[in-house]
């Protein structure tokens, strides 16, 4: 199965906020598709981007991306021929024309991009673990998260507000999964 394993995701963390997030994503199963990572996957991330924070080269081991509720999650494959699904790529925003584009310094190493085009990223020069959030069209970072934990967590409990106001569906994908079984 190409999804996340919740199991070995488990075993990746130690903290409190770390195994309530992980329950959560189980719980809501049906609205994100985070697809199953490797040590090789994130190996090859580290080798091109070094000195990423520990928390997000872990959950890269266990998780490559995908769709995280509403944002996307940056992936290391454009394609995956299971789900027959395309996916944006880390090497997408290692392009210099788009990177230009919307005002990206080439310090940033974005993981994720909100629904609103808004992204997410570490700042590789200050190497502080911080995740930011760069407003595209303001052209200005407007928000913080200490961590890639915290950041996660955030998305997680924004996301359960949307499904409790019943403004995020399921995932079809997933859907189609559960019907084929």
């Amino acid at each position: 199965m190409p999804f996340v394993d919740y199991q070995l995701l488990s075993s990746k963390y130690s903290t409190e906020d770390m195994s309530e997030n992980i329950q959560l994503l189980k719980e809501f199963d049906l609205f994100h598709c985070l697809l199953a990572g490797s040590p090789g996957r994130a190996g090859a991330v580290k080798k091109r981007v070094p000195n990423l924070p520990n928390d997000f080269l872990n959950w890269l081991e266990v998780c490559d991306g995908g769709l995280l509720f509403d944002t996307i999650m940056l992936t290391t494959k454009s394609h995956d021929a299971e789900l027959d699904l395309d996916f944006y790529t880390y090497g997408n925003f290692f392009n210099a024309e788009l990177r230009q584009s919307i005002n990206i310094s080439n310090d940033w190493f974005v993981f994720a991009i909100a629904i609103h085009d808004d992204v997410f990223f570490f700042d590789m020069e200050k190497q502080d673990g911080q995740v930011y959030q760069w407003d595209v069209e303001e052209n200005t970072i407007y928000a913080y998260w200490d961590t890639f934990e915290d950041w996660l967590s955030d998305q997680i409990h924004e996301a359960i507000e949307l499904i409790a106001d019943q403004l995020l569906p399921f995932v079809a994908v997933k859907m189609e999964v559960i019907e084929n079984e």
